[in-house]
């Protein structure tokens, strides 16, 4: 039977990656203002789901972030491990919907960004997207990717809702002026500056960004800030600098009262990604009230568009030098950008996330249209 408490949900959410993502800690602190009862779990190794429940009790709903960290492995032969870990993961989930828990998948992402075995874990996808009562994604956009890319029918398609990804306002540190964030990195006001910020996977394109960023004219520079995935991944990323004279690399943890400097620094960020569903590096920029260089694909166009940043066809081999250089050429219009960004990401507060949330959990909020 489900756990009761007056009006209030019990909800476990799962995996717990607050550690590495404000994401999960804002939406937490936004449902427990609207009665929820979350608790965030890791989960055992033989059987991750029914550990948490064990440990906590049934909850009235269980919160799925992340599928891959339920499927992919680094082991040996991970194609076979993912559909091994897939057929658990399936059958911890139907055990717990027919104890009366309300299944809940927010998707992230298609995929894992790697594509450690994407046959396998598709395959997952699929089946986990048909046993759980909602799926949430983070735009209209990704509703329609979701239903595609899964191949689900109409009576599954119709459990997709969109909840906006909240914004990061209060998050970090904001109070260093644009002036003061130049002179701590020695860059005169008058040169543009493009960041690159966040962990360095190989998804991201950085030491692409680098070669493309030599290429673009005029005196401007590329901070590439950021902790590599992997020694690899900082390899790549040395090599391409080592001849970039306007390129300056910080490849390690920046503390969260450092992130301002990187932010306030620059006229855009560039987030050159080869694939993307939802980008929480986007709506930080935006919350820094920065202009973004981004690829025309996931949610992107629709959180940003034309206004907010320059978007470039991905499939262009000139789309991400064009955008840099139209960008670089009219700072002007970078920061109108910028300050368009900020405005338009405010709306996007987590007590309205966490209501809209509550709202899927209940298996009341409205489905997306599709016309």
């Amino acid at each position: 039977m489900t756990a009761q408490h007056d009006d209030r949900l019990t909800v476990l959410m799962c995996p717990d990656y607050r550690d590495s993502n404000p994401y999960q800690s804002e939406l937490i602190a936004g449902l427990e203002a609207h009665d929820v009862d979350v608790t965030a779990i890791t989960g055992g190794w033989a059987f991750p789901l029914l550990a948490g429940v064990r440990r906590h009790g049934l909850p009235d709903v269980l919160h799925l972030h992340w599928l891959h960290r339920f499927v992919i492995t680094d082991r040996r032969f991970p194609a076979l491990f993912a559909v091994l870990f897939g057929a658990r993961l399936c059958f911890e989930l139907v055990l717990l919907r027919a104890l009366g828990v309300r299944l809940v998948w927010t998707v992230h992402n298609l995929l894992d960004h790697e594509r450690t075995a994407p046959r396998s874990e598709l395959a997952v996808r699929h089946a986990v997207a048909r046993i759980v009562d909602r799926l949430v994604v983070h735009c209209a956009d990704a509703a329609d990717a979701v239903g595609e890319t899964y191949r689900l029918p109409e009576r599954a398609a119709d459990r997709i809702r969109v909840v906006p990804h909240g914004n990061y306002a209060g998050v970090y540190p904001d109070g260093m002026p644009r002036s003061a964030a130049r002179d701590r990195l020695d860059i005169p006001s008058d040169v543009p500056v493009v960041t690159f910020f966040g962990l360095i996977r190989p998804y991201k394109n950085v030491p692409e960004l680098i070669e493309t960023f030599r290429r673009v004219d005029g005196d401007a520079r590329l901070l590439v800030v950021g902790n590599p995935w992997n020694d690899a991944a900082e390899r790549r990323v040395r090599a391409a600098a080592a001849a970039a004279d306007r390129v300056r690399t910080v490849l390690e943890f920046v503390p969260e009262v450092e992130i301002q400097v990187y932010m306030r620094a620059a006229d855009a960020v560039a987030l050159p990604f080869d694939s993307v569903l939802t980008s929480g590096s986007a709506v930080l920029a935006m919350t820094f009230g920065r202009a973004v260089v981004a690829p025309r694909m996931g949610c992107l166009p629709e959180l940003i568009g034309s206004e907010g940043g320059q978007l470039y066809d991905p499939a262009d081999p000139e789309g991400l030098s064009a955008a840099l250089q139209t960008g670089i050429d009219d700072r002007d219009r970078l920061r109108e950008m910028g300050r368009r960004n900020r405005e338009s990401v405010e709306e996007f507060d987590w007590n309205q996330v966490a209501e809209r949330t509550r709202d899927v959990y209940t298996l009341e909020a409205e489905a997306p249209c599709r016309c």
